[in-house]
């Protein structure tokens, strides 16, 4: 066995950075939910199921106009962070602000739903903190 053989083996491996990793699992499984969301809206609109006023004709103009921004907007969402591109991320932002601000700034209108901004608030927190822990073991 060689000097450098023996340094070689002597060396310590490096760690693999598994956050990238959890990133795309976590990605996929809020894509999901989102998914399952944006379906839930399309059922209300097409009739399938009530909304939380009713049928979908019977809701007011502003309770149909969220309806369907939030049925397009959470399967863009979901399609983009299951693809893992950068815009996926953007929309979904966009998609969880959306969502909160309905049920906390305009509770007047649209009622608190505390599952929903629960649900969007960890879901951004817990990514942020990924990105963040890969970042600083990328840089470590």
């Amino acid at each position: 066995m060689t000097i450098r053989e023996k340094t070689e083996a002597a060396a310590p491996a490096e760690k693999q950075n598994r956050y990238p990793l959890a990133i795309d699992v976590y990605a996929r499984v809020m894509a999901a939910i989102l998914m399952l969301l944006g379906l839930r809206h399309w059922a209300i609109i097409i009739g399938v199921m009530p909304g939380e006023t009713g049928s979908f004709e019977e809701m007011t103009l502003t309770w149909q106009l969220a309806t369907v921004h939030l049925a397009v907007i959470d399967l863009v969402a979901a399609v983009g962070l299951w693809m893992r591109v950068a815009w996926g991320n953007v929309v979904w932002v966009w998609a969880a602000v959306t969502a909160v601000a309905m049920h906390t700034v305009f509770a007047e209108t649209f009622g608190f739903d505390y599952g929903i901004i629960a649900l969007h608030v960890f879901g951004l927190l817990g990514m942020g903190i990924l990105l963040f822990l890969a970042r600083r073991a990328a840089h470590s």
